[in-house]
């Protein structure tokens, strides 16, 4: 008769500081994104953001003391997801032509894959009125905004073409105007046409930046 032996003792984990911090990061976030599709800058405030978070005030504010502080958060966050989402894309990519097909399908999910890039429209909108969302936010958008487009350019250790940085911050407004008229409730398929007819203009310039003698 064979004897079993009794099963292992399942060690628990104990929950650290800073998963419950990272926890309510991973709340606060979901919340702000939300409530900023949903009701504007404006409304969305420390004390909504809590309650839809399902947190107590004092914990958001033991780590985010300011709104601006709360927003230049999602930013981060959000900028992290779009470079996490252009590696993705791009790799293994060698042609200009692949690398560009890739980038441009990207940029069109960033707008229509979720509530997030418009959340981030919120925020930059609203930092022409409130001075102190532009202080704490300014010198996190620089950062994103310098990172992405040496990495998209594939000139990470010296200035990318300035052709280059005006074509991208064309794509940039694009976006932008895309995801207000979405939240004004013009129909996808009509913006996905729309972002043909530039897609076609856009590839274009990028490959003709890419490779002059083309």
């Amino acid at each position: 008769m064979t004897v079993s032996s009794p099963p292992a003792p399942v060690v628990v984990r104990r929950r650290t500081q800073a998963d419950r911090s990272a926890e309510t990061r991973g709340k606060v976030i979901q919340a702000t994104v939300m409530l900023l599709q949903t009701q504007g800058y404006a409304a969305t405030t420390v004390q909504r953001i809590a309650k839809t978070a399902g947190v107590s005030l004092g914990a958001l504010q033991h780590q985010f003391p300011t709104k601006a502080q709360v927003m230049a958060m999602v930013l981060r966050h959000y900028a992290v997801k779009r470079a996490r989402l252009y590696r993705r894309a791009l790799s293994m990519k060698g042609s200009p032509e692949a690398r560009v097909d890739a980038m441009l399908d990207t940029m069109w999910r960033l707008v229509t894959d979720g509530p997030e890039f418009l959340a981030t429209v919120e925020i930059e909108l609203a930092r022409r009125s409130d001075p102190d969302l532009e202080a704490v936010t300014a010198p996190v958008l620089a950062r994103i905004d310098q990172f992405i487009t040496r990495w998209l350019s594939g000139r990470r250790m010296a200035p990318p073409d300035p052709r280059f940085v005006e074509l991208r911050l064309l794509n940039s407004a694009l976006l932008r105007g895309l995801a207000v008229e979405r939240a004004r409730g013009v129909p996808l398929e009509d913006l996905a046409r729309s972002f043909e007819v530039w897609r076609r203009f856009s590839r274009a310039e990028f490959l003709r930046i890419a490779d002059p003698s083309a």
